[in-house]
This record gives C-alpha cells, sequence and structure tokens, in this order.
C-alpha cells in the first residue's frame, strides 16, 4: 500500500478502485480518443469513443474529492486549451486504449494508449492515475517511462526523491507490504487496513462488523468483488459510500450503478467547488457586498436620527440671539430662560466667538441638517434595496449550478459592480439561458429560475401570458413557472414547495408563498434584473422539504 493512504479518511480506497477499474476495462475496451479538457486546476474530462458509444472519462486529482470515473454529467470546457492540453493532444488524441491495469489493490491505475507519431510511427503511452490525498496526480509517459508532463509537477527541490517532470523517470510511490484480501485468509486484528491492501477505515469497520455478527470474511470478499453498486448513506448529515452496504452505520441508503452513484455524490460537491474556483469566489464578494451595505445603512440612520433633531440647533440660534446682552467672548456655557417650554436650557459656546456668530452657528447646523434629511432619505432607500439584492444573490448562490454562477457574474459586470475581464471570444454564440426545467406525473411543464437574469429571462420572455408564476412572500427566492393555465392543489402544493426549497426560507416553517398568473404581473421601471411587481395574488403557507424531487423528473 502507499505510505500516504494512512492520511485518507476517503471511501474511494484500492477495494473500490478495483471495481472502478474492472468497469472501466468493460466499458472502455480499446476505446479511442477523440477529445483531451483540463476543465478545472485538478481535473481532465477525456472522450472516448467505445463500443459505438461516446463516453466521458473524469480524473480528479481534488485533494478532498480526488477519482477516476466514468460520468453522464456535462462539465464546463474551456474555449482555448491550455500549453499542458495542447501537449496531451499531440500524443494521444487518436490513441486507442490497450489495456487499464491496477497497481497491486492500490489507488495507481495505469492506463496504456497506443497511437502513433508525426512519422506515423506505432507509440505506446501509458498514463498514470495516482490518487493519494493532496499528493493525488496524473502523470502521462512513453513506454520507456520517460515522464512526458504531468497534471502537477514535482521538482528535485520539492522532492529530492522522485521527481515529477517532463523527461525525469517515472516510478511508482514508495509501497507498504500488505496481503491482498482477495487472495489470503482472515487475520484478526481491530484495525484491518493494517493488515490487508486497498482497505480504508470504513471499510474495515463495516467488514469487522459482519464478521462479529456471523458472516465469514470470505463471502464478505466475494460480494464485494462481484458488485457493481455504490451505496449511499446519510448519517448524521454526512454523506458515506461504497460498493458494498454499510450495515454499521445502520441508517437508511440508496444503491445505484457504480459510476451513476459516483456521479449523484459528487455532483453537488464539485459544482460547489467549481463555482468557488473559477468565478473568483463570487459568493465571498456578494457576502462583501452585503455587509458592507449593512454597515452603511447603519450610520445613514444614526445621521438620519441626529438630523431629525434639527429643529434643536433652531432654537439654540433664536435664544442666544434673544439674549445677547447677557454672552461674552470666552464663554463655554450660557443658561438662558428657553421661552418655547418655560424651562432653562444650557447651551454651548465656542469660546472664540462672540454671542452673535454662536448662534449664527446653530442657524447654520440646522440649515445643513435640513437639506440633509432629503438626501439621508433617498440614500437609506438606496441602501436597502442593494442589501435585498445582495441578500436576493446570496439565496440563488447557495442553488446555483457553475453555469448558474457565470451568469451571475455576468449580472454583476453588467451593473457595475465587478470589472469585466477582456477575453478573446471567437465565434461566441448569443447567449441562450438554460432553465432548469422538470416534468410531473401530470407531464406538466415547470420552470426554475436559478439567477436574477434566469428569472428576468423566464417570467418576461420564456412564460405564457397564462402559465402560473409562485415566489416566496418578502424574501429572495427563485421564480417558480408551471406551464399549465388551470391547476389542481396538489400541482400548487408542488409548485409552492419548489418556490419555497429554493429561496432563503428554504430551512424555515409554514413559509408564504405567492401565486398568480404571468399575465397580472409587471417589471418596474429601470429596475435591476429579477424584480417584479404583483397584482392579484393568492397566498398558501408550505413547510419546505426536498421530498418534491421524488415526484418530478428533471429535463435535460
Amino acid at each position: 500500500m502507499l505510505y500516504y493512504l494512512s492520511v485518507m479518511k476517503m471511501a474511494y480506497d484500492g477495494i473500490m478502485m478495483s471495481r472502478v477499474v474492472e468497469q472501466l476495462s468493460k466499458e472502455m475496451n480499446r476505446g479511442r480518443i477523440n477529445k483531451i479538457y483540463q476543465i478545472s486546476q485538478y481535473e481532465l474530462l477525456i472522450h472516448i469513443r467505445s463500443q459505438s458509444q461516446n463516453k466521458k472519462l473524469l480524473i480528479s486529482i481534488h485533494p478532498m474529492y480526488a477519482r477516476v470515473q466514468l460520468t453522464h454529467l456535462s462539465y464546463p470546457t474551456p474555449q482555448t486549451p491550455n500549453a499542458l492540453i495542447m501537449l496531451l493532444r499531440k500524443h494521444l488524441e487518436g490513441a486507442y486504449l490497450e489495456s487499464i491495469e491496477q497497481i497491486q489493490l492500490d489507488r495507481i491505475i495505469d492506463m496504456t494508449f497506443v497511437g502513433t507519431n508525426e512519422l506515423k510511427d506505432t507509440v505506446k503511452f501509458h498514463v498514470y492515475i495516482e490518487i493519494m490525498g493532496k499528493h493525488s496526480n496524473v502523470i502521462i509517459t512513453y513506454d520507456n517511462q520517460k515522464i512526458i508532463d504531468c497534471l502537477k509537477r514535482i521538482s528535485p527541490a520539492m522532492n529530492s526523491q522522485r521527481i515529477l517532470q517532463p523527461g525525469a523517470t517515472y516510478q511508482f510511490p514508495p509501497m507498504i507490504d500488505k496481503i491482498n484480501p482477495f487472495e489470503n485468509e482472515y487475520q484478526e486484528n481491530d484495525n484491518l487496513t493494517k493488515i490487508y491492501q486497498g482497505f480504508s477505515p470504513e471499510l474495515s469497520r463495516e467488514v469487522l462488523y459482519r464478521i462479529n455478527n456471523g458472516e465469514n470474511f470470505h463471502e464478505i470478499m466475494n460480494q464485494i468483488k462481484l458488485s457493481s453498486s455504490l451505496y449511499l448513506h446519510k448519517y448524521n448529515d454526512k454523506e458515506y459510500f461504497h460498493i458494498i452496504e454499510l450495515t454499521h452505520l445502520h441508517c437508511p441508503y440508496q444503491s445505484y450503478d457504480l459510476f451513476d452513484g459516483l456521479d449523484k455524490h459528487f455532483d453537488l460537491i464539485d459544482q460547489k467547488d467549481r463555482i468557488k474556483q473559477q468565478t473568483s469566489d463570487l459568493g465571498k464578494f456578494i457576502q462583501n457586498e452585503y455587509h458592507k451595505n449593512i454597515l452603511k445603512l447603519n450610520k445613514l440612520e444614526k445621521t438620519l436620527f441626529d438630523s431629525q433633531n434639527s429643529d434643536e440647533y433652531r432654537i439654540k440660534g433664536d435664544l442666544l440671539f434673544a439674549h445677547l446682552h447677557l454672552i461674552q467672548k470666552g464663554q463655554k456655557e450660557i443658561i438662558v430662560d428657553n421661552y418655547y417650554d418655560n424651562t432653562k436650557m444650557i447651551i454651548e459656546l465656542d469660546e472664540r466667538y462672540d454671542g452673535k456668530t454662536n448662534a449664527k452657528r446653530y442657524y447654520n447646523k440646522y440649515q445643513k441638517a435640513k437639506n440633509s434629511l432629503h438626501y439621508l432619505h433617498e440614500q437609506i432607500a438606496l441602501t436597502k434595496d442593494e442589501i435585498a439584492y445582495f441578500d436576493s444573490l446570496m439565496t440563488l448562490m447557495e442553488n446555483a449550478t457553475y453555469y448558474d454562477a457565470l451568469e451571475i457574474k455576468e449580472e454583476l459586470e453588467n451593473l457595475g459592480y465587478l470589472k469585466k475581464k477582456k477575453t478573446k471570444q471567437l465565434n461566441k454564440k448569443k447567449n441562450k439561458f438554460h432553465i432548469e426545467t422538470y416534468l410531473t406525473k401530470d407531464n406538466i411543464k415547470i420552470y426554475v429560475g436559478k439567477n436574477n437574469l434566469q428569472n428576468d429571462y423566464l417570467t418576461f420572455k420564456l412564460a405564457s401570458r397564462f402559465d402560473i408564476w409562485f415566489h416566496v412572500k418578502d424574501m429572495p427566492g427563485s421564480h417558480i413557472v408551471v406551464h399549465s393555465e388551470n391547476l389542481d392543489e396538489y400541482t400548487i402544493r408542488l409548485a409552492s414547495k419548489m418556490a419555497a426549497y429554493f429561496s432563503k426560507g428554504k430551512h424555515s416553517s409554514s413559509v408564504p408563498v405567492n401565486y398568480t398568473q404571468i399575465r397580472t404581473l409587471k417589471k418596474p421601471h429601470n429596475s435591476k434584473p429579477g424584480r417584479v411587481i404583483l397584482d392579484h395574488y393568492q397566498t398558501i403557507y408550505i413547510d419546505p422539504d426536498d421530498t418534491f424531487f421524488n415526484e418530478i423528473s428533471k429535463i435535460d
């Protein structure tokens, strides 16, 4: 086993890798590489044509979510390849997969491809995939093990024992001697990771639990060997997975085909990580703008409070003029009769000036405060609008996909909050919003706007006049549009649940949701995207949860 494995806590262990390799061998046998993309800092996406089908091989060396799998998910691909991808395409595009092997039961895969060079000579290449937490890597070599390049280069200054850079000779990481659990007898131990190749702590706990409950070690390993499924368990708000049921967790689970299960588990994780990586930490910017405006509002309201007491300045000016004969230059204060309320008033004075000048200074303060009231009310209204706007963006970011987040970024650029980056855009097609669309059991379409640009497009362009529009009351959220004129109670509650779920009220109870026909909605003049004016609406109160996903199917 690899030395690095000891620091890993992932369930994507060597045992699971063995099942992944077998499935890849079946599905990619003699498959030919069509295209290679680097879709993020940590990920390669390889399009392979095999068995008359186009397939997508995802290779991730993410420090937390490293893995190899076939995927059905859609990933954003860069318009222009970087230097590494240009090199890989030069050597590997058009090459076919000759073999795929796992090194012992470790998380190292050797994929051998056969292609041709510029002289049309047959050439073999190796793609070594090392899944080792933060040390994960992809290394491409010639058949003589000379490294062509790596996804992550390791220089002699970084590691003198194992150099991973072009021109160096590839060597496997140091191994720890352990025995193959498929070929050897059971050896009693309270931690099977110390004895057997490919065991993660989670798998060790499961196997020990089963043995303690009377199951045979060889029967367990045989079940693992034959498994082509992935079991997803939710325990204490965390998701665990493996290729056999994790009975020791004593919690509900769902089973999927191996690669479908990996897609299911990593989809949301990948989306959030991709948003963070590739949108310049957009979420943090939105949060900062929100909190900045909260502080601004507090200051404005304090200033307004002070300004609303401006009449006191006028009264002090009047009283000083009435008592000029009592004021001498150098006085710090004076006590006078306040004929407005028949009380005594202490008035602070600037000792540098006489009584007349001090009175004029109070009149100036009064006039300044009076003139500022209109400006302050205007600024407070604008600041409250900014707070509501960035609050809505924070809510939308919680459920945003990568493409949703890019559109939010575009919106902020168009409004001037972010500076647009100058990029070469060749033959760029006019942007068409991809609105999430679902189908109910009654074949009714439901559309979900995932950002303000989508909300605008959905409500005022895509939707028909008599479609029904849903939105949470008095809080940020998605626009939900049901493509139907007459809705039964079931569909109304279903759409309301979706509106509540895709909103700031997601974790609340009894959330009010307004609904009305599209034709009753109006867009405020010169407003930000996503704003509407409601008229003739109805309200339903709903408890949000995610169970509605079981009642609808997504349309790609």
